[in-house]
């Protein structure tokens, strides 16, 4: 063969491999996009009140001062220990097409989970070897997991997806690296950036040396060689870790929230891995249990009649990636789906890698083709959870934005000085208030023309809520306006708004005024609660 023939040939594969990439990018990128485009003008709920305030009114100038102080400040009662500089900045931009306007913010939020899609496609292709077919099921699982959405849908939900970005693009960088030789200095110099500005996204994102090291003795199966071949590619990983870690505990007295680790976080964490591990491969319907556990058996038994290849890849993506990054939870203190956004990248690559390892193990045409159907079941299965979560989360969102009107509209036709007690759902309104009825959300505090309480998971700010609501019942009863309020529920599947005004209700204000001699937080609430449930109907 001619030397002008293997140019041309070598010419057609590069290009051919060129188009595979670029279809499969652009498949698994519409499979992000398309089922969350009803989202993009879901308005704010929950925390987005809070954080878009707050954010967007910071000036461009701020940014520096993000890396060496907490990026919420003291808006919901105390300062959390997050160094956010990059998700910070991000809220600023999204708020360039009006501070009002959810629909910026969404539109990040969506592109940067179709960007985190085509990464685990790269991740699939360059780290686990599949071929085309076999990493673009994986990215198509990934995006498509209904899981996800709160982490797309919820404006908030960013904090999980964008710093999965950077750390799956500095896991791509690396992999490149190691590919292309040691002397490939580029592409290690961008993993170490992006790990950099992942590190200043979450703290979750610490883990990274242990992903890397993980692929390096498991799926390259590096030779482990002398120790200072072994140990020299992790130093500046490991030094700009232990950089980040001694900055948070210079702010904030701990390393990594290791306070929160006691026998109680540990009996949590333990139900808390399964009920994430349940949503992540099955979703949540009244099966999920059962697909779970059927899927996991699945590709465990896939790994049990792998090769060495394939079966040390499942476990690397399999139970050491879920591992790796389900930890964080441990001192998170809390549970959301968000916080298995990166973790569920593993699940994604470890079925993509049993469904290729049984077309090649089965390479008959009947074979391959129940295999093939098999895999669209699989897509279908979460394609219809999430389109019934995203739904979900409009729903959330709509009644979010009614309650918003409906509050906005009683307190601009109420006396001066009135009461109003807020009941709006949970789920659409929690760490909601006062945001939710302040600029930009409404044209004037609301707050400031009449007097706003509401059950504790409302409020932004727990240590406080007892006696601000406390004052704002006695700044009530001393003024002109006494006599005067009004209490306002809403359906949290329909928005529909039930109210009970003092006008036709006069025990209203007898049962407000009564609020004042309860002494205990818990009492209040409950007392609150009972009182929305049973006199706004």
């Amino acid at each position: 063969m001619s030397p002008s023939t293997r140019f041309a040939r070598s010419g057609q594969v590069l290009t051919t491999a060129r188009g595979a990439a670029a279809i499969a990018a652009a498949v698994v990128a519409l499979a992000a996009i398309v089922p969350y485009l009803p989202s993009l003008d879901d308005y704010f709920v929950r925390d987005d009140f809070g954080v878009v305030e707050l954010l967007s009114q910071k000036p461009a100038s701020y940014f520096p001062h993000w890396f060496y102080s907490s990026w919420m400040d003291f808006i919901w009662g105390y300062t959390p220990d997050e160094i956010r500089p990059f998700p910070a900045v991000s809220y600023q931009l999204t708020a360039l097409g009006g501070h009002a306007s959810p629909r910026l913010h969404h539109a990040l939020n969506v592109l940067l989970h179709a960007g985190n899609g085509v990464l685990v496609l790269a991740v699939a292709r360059g780290a686990a070897s599949l071929s085309w077919p076999g990493a673009t099921l994986a990215g198509l699982v990934f995006v498509l997991l209904p899981v996800h959405t709160e982490s797309v849908a919820w404006i908030t939900g960013r904090v999980d997806s964008m710093p999965a970005f950077f750390y799956l693009a500095a896991f791509v960088s690396y992999v490149k690296w190691r590919h292309a030789g040691p002397a490939a200095w580029r592409w290690y110099t961008t993993a170490l950036v992006l790990f950099f500005v992942a590190l200043f996204t979450k703290q979750n994102t610490i883990t990274m040396v242990a992903t890397l090291a993980g692929y390096d003795l498991l799926v390259r199966r590096r030779s482990l060689g002398s120790p200072l071949d072994l140990l020299l590619p992790y130093v500046p990983f490991v030094a700009l870790t232990a950089g980040y870690l001694w900055l948070r505990y210079l702010l904030f007295g701990q390393v990594a929230r290791e306070g929160a680790l006691n026998a109680r976080a540990l009996h949590d964490f333990a139900i808390i891995f399964n009920r994430h591990l349940t949503h992540v491969v099955a979703g949540d319907s009244e099966v999920t249990r059962v697909a779970a556990v059927l899927g996991v058996l699945a590709v465990v038994g896939v790994w049990l009649g792998a090769g060495r290849r394939d079966g040390l890849k499942l476990v690397y993506f399999g139970p050491l990636w879920w591992a790796i990054g389900i930890a964080p939870v441990l001192v998170a203190g809390y549970s959301s789906p968000r916080h298995v956004y990166l973790a569920a990248v593993g699940w994604a690559i470890a079925v993509a890698i049993a469904f290729e390892h049984a077309r090649d193990a089965w390479p008959a045409r009947r074979h391959r083709q129940a295999i093939a159907v098999a895999s669209l079941a699989v897509l279908g299965w979460y394609a219809v959870g999430l389109a019934r979560s995203v739904r979900e989360w409009g729903t959330i969102a709509g009644v979010s934005h009614q309650a918003v009107l409906d509050l906005r509209a009683a307190a601009l036709t109420l006396p001066e000085g009135s009461l109003v007690v807020v009941g709006a759902p949970q789920r659409s309104w929690e760490w909601a208030l006062p945001y939710a009825i302040r600029p930009p959300f409404v044209r004037r505090p609301l707050d400031e023309r009449v007097n706003v309480i509401s059950p504790r998971a409302l409020s932004c700010c727990a240590t406080q809520w007892f006696s601000d609501t406390q004052a704002a019942i006695r700044r009530w009863s001393a003024g002109a306006a006494r006599d005067s309020a009004v209490a306002l529920r809403w359906d949290q599947r329909t928005g529909a708004v039930s109210r009970a005004e003092s006008a036709d209700m006069p025990q209203l204000t007898v049962l407000v005024r009564a609020l004042q001699d309860i002494q205990q937080p818990d009492e209040l609430d409950a007392t609150l609660r009972r009182m929305l449930y049973e006199l706004v109907r």
